[in-house]
């Protein structure tokens, strides 16, 4: 049996200033790899102009048209916004993904909305740190797309509960009306 630790409290702004720095050393890596293997980085806004050829809006201004045979699109992660704006997102109340990770404290209850992998991951971390998650999903299954069947389909709160302390809850027809 392991013996609990005492006099261990959370410090949330060390610990978000630890994740800052290693998101700015993983970012500087990736670009100091892209530099010393030839490999152009542009920071914009893309769009094909044909198979072969993008235009791009530049982060600091301008504009740049490249040609390649291959183009890797890398877009990032973007929150799906509520149909027809029902809910915004003002990153105080209501967060996104990347608005989660820069909370200024431990929420007392938090609501997640998606059991993708991100969602999840969210919703497993600002548990352990102490709030009370609950995780919303409307398929019937959670994780997302390639996660294996026999975990995804939970089919009782008991079962996940023992993995994690969050409670899972599925959108049937007969309740998706009442939303």
């Amino acid at each position: 049996m392991v013996e609990p630790v005492e006099g261990v409290k959370l410090n949330l702004p060390q610990m978000l200033k630890a994740k800052d720095d290693a998101v700015q050393g993983l970012t500087k890596g990736i670009e100091l790899l892209f530099k010393q293997n030839k490999v152009d980085y542009i920071k914009g806004t893309a769009s094909f102009a044909s198979p072969n050829t993008i235009s791009v809006q530049l982060n600091e201004g301008g504009e740049s048209t490249v040609e390649a045979k291959n183009i890797i699109i890398a877009t990032g992660s973007e929150v799906t916004p509520f149909p027809g704006g029902a809910i915004e997102i003002d990153e105080e109340q209501i967060v996104s993904s990347t608005g989660a990770l820069s909370l200024q404290k431990v929420p007392g209850k938090m609501l997640v909305i998606g059991g993708g992998i991100i969602g999840l991951e969210m919703g497993s971390v600002w548990s352990r740190l102490g709030a009370e998650v609950t995780v919303v999903e409307f398929l019937n299954s959670i994780g997302g797309v390639g996660i294996d069947e026999e975990i995804s389909c939970v089919p009782s709160i008991s079962q996940i509960s023992v993995l994690q302390p969050l409670t899972r809850m599925k959108f049937s027809e007969s309740n998706s009306k009442n939303r």
